[in-house]
């Protein structure tokens, strides 16, 4: 894994601005499209907002679960294993799939799931492996031991 300060500044930019913008992409072109709720079951909505909520709750106490060493690329000399982390090992990609998917599910977002299907999904997969050939080479077989137990 690259470390983040051997990136050019642009690269250092496209990480932490562009990324985190391609998940809020399709949550801007949705908000502005007409909406179908539910893909026309309206009685599914707070369905679909309760697993965007669930989703939210996932990323949010992934982030706050890392605290400092909460960056775009991994670099902690700490393995988290606790926490939400007991249940998942990206649990930020987790959230961020779960909330999309709950919230362009609600608004009935063709074009929502069909990028999501096609850039965020694909996107957090590549994320995680990286991250996970990182964790791999620096904490060895206790990582490997961890990725047994959890989920994703």
């Amino acid at each position: 894994m690259v470390d983040f300060k051997s990136l050019s500044p642009n690269q250092r930019f496209a990480l932490n601005v562009l990324v985190p913008l391609l998940y809020f992409f399709p949550l801007v072109i949705v908000y502005f499209s007409e909406k179908n709720f539910g893909f026309g079951h309206p009685e599914l909505v707070p369905v679909f907002l309760f697993i965007g909520g669930v989703g939210m709750s996932v990323w949010i106490l992934g982030m706050f679960s890392l605290g400092k060493s909460l960056a775009v690329l991994p670099g902690t000399d700490a393995l988290k294993t606790g926490g939400i982390y007991k249940l998942f090992r990206h649990p930020i990609y987790v959230g961020i799939n779960l909330t999309l998917f709950g919230l362009l599910s609600a608004s009935g977002s063709i074009f929502g799931m069909v990028y999501m299907a096609i850039v965020v999904i694909p996107l957090n997969i590549y994320r995680a492996r990286e991250e996970e050939k990182a964790l791999q080479e620096k904490f060895g077989d206790r990582y490997l031991a961890y990725r047994k137990k959890t989920f994703f």
